[in-house]
């Protein structure tokens, strides 16, 4: 998707037929590249110290219009621009979660009306894993969560009795005031992981990760490989004090003699104090990263952020956790 000229509108020099010249260079890269798609949106409104005034204003008002009324000729365009208000905004320019949901109830229905999804791949059985006879099983093991021989450290204040799936590990930090109780329980396919979150974060910057033991075998990939991580995950409660309940890929490199982590996520936290809804449930896919083989560790992950100063009253829950290749 490509969403606005926002930057266009404070780049010195740039004007609205430069704007208009250049999408539709885009436009019609997409159009002349087989399986590629585009949807177009008019940009969002800015407000306080970030809002257009003057010619700026009005450059941005007609180039929401030449999106409506000529590049939706060629693509399916988005109005984002109607509708959208300051309290969508953190700071008068960048959506927070209100804004987030009220472009995605604008994007949805237009990807729902014009492309046709196979759907995530999530594993399914236990024996979903990468194999001779199974090269696009899962890299990683267990991936329904069975057992409870997992590590759980002491950074993650969990009460007595926790338990955490086979063949993965747990970390925490600045969880002051926070106290957590893992336990397991039967899910579509598989088990499922769930944390149980009570207290109150002291301070901001909280964190719990949940990922395998073990990295990703390289020698089960090649380069040009390209994978992903998927789960189920959801969220419920009564509280609003979670960031994010993410899946994250991570593939290190070392780049120019020092070691370089790319992140490819799923559902990326918010900025406080703008928090997930009490509820939530659905599968996550990350962004793709492509293999060269220069890779130094390759691991996943289910990311848990959380806010400061909010009761906590909340369980997340992860199942079908797999790493794949496409």
């Amino acid at each position: 998707m490509l969403p606005s000229r926002t930057n266009d509108s404070t780049t010195a020099g740039m004007t609205l037929a430069d704007s208009k010249a250049n999408v539709m260079k885009i436009v019609t890269a997409f159009l002349n590249t087989p399986g590629k798609y585009l949807i177009v949106g008019t940009g969002t409104p800015r407000f306080g110290s970030r809002a257009l005034t003057g010619q700026a204003l009005a450059d941005a008002i007609a180039y929401k219009d030449w999106v409506l009324n000529y590049v939706s000729q060629f693509v399916p365009v988005v109005n984002i621009w109607d509708g959208f208000t300051e309290a969508m905004t953190v700071e008068g320019l960048h959506p927070n979660i209100l804004g987030a949901e009220f472009i995605s109830s604008r994007v949805v229905p237009i990807i729902t009306a014009n492309f046709e999804f196979p759907g995530i791949p999530l594993p399914t059985d236990a024996g979903d894993v990468y194999s001779a006879i199974r090269p696009f099983g899962c890299l990683n093991a267990n991936p329904l969560l069975a057992g409870t021989g997992g590590a759980l450290p002491a950074g993650v204040n969990a009460v007595a009795g926790s338990v955490l799936a086979d063949g993965y590990k747990a970390v925490g930090s600045g969880l002051a005031g926070i106290t957590t109780r893992w336990y397991k329980e039967p899910a579509a396919y598989g088990e499922a992981q769930c944390i149980e979150l009570r207290g109150n974060m002291a301070a901001a910057g909280g964190y719990i990760y949940m990922q395998p033991t073990a990295n990703v075998v390289q020698t089960n990939l090649s380069a040009g490989d390209v994978i992903e991580m998927v789960s189920a995950a959801e969220i419920m409660g009564s509280s609003r004090g979670i960031l994010a309940w993410e899946a994250e890929l991570t593939i290190t490199k070392t780049v120019s003699g020092a070691s370089s982590t790319s992140y490819f996520r799923s559902m990326d936290k918010y900025q406080e104090p703008f928090t997930m809804p009490p509820s939530f449930s659905g599968a996550l896919e990350t962004q793709r990263g492509t293999i060269d083989m220069s890779e130094t560790v390759i691991t996943s992950r289910m990311g848990l952020y959380l806010a400061a100063g909010v009761p906590q009253d909340s369980t997340v829950k992860a199942a079908q956790f797999g790493i794949r290749k496409i």
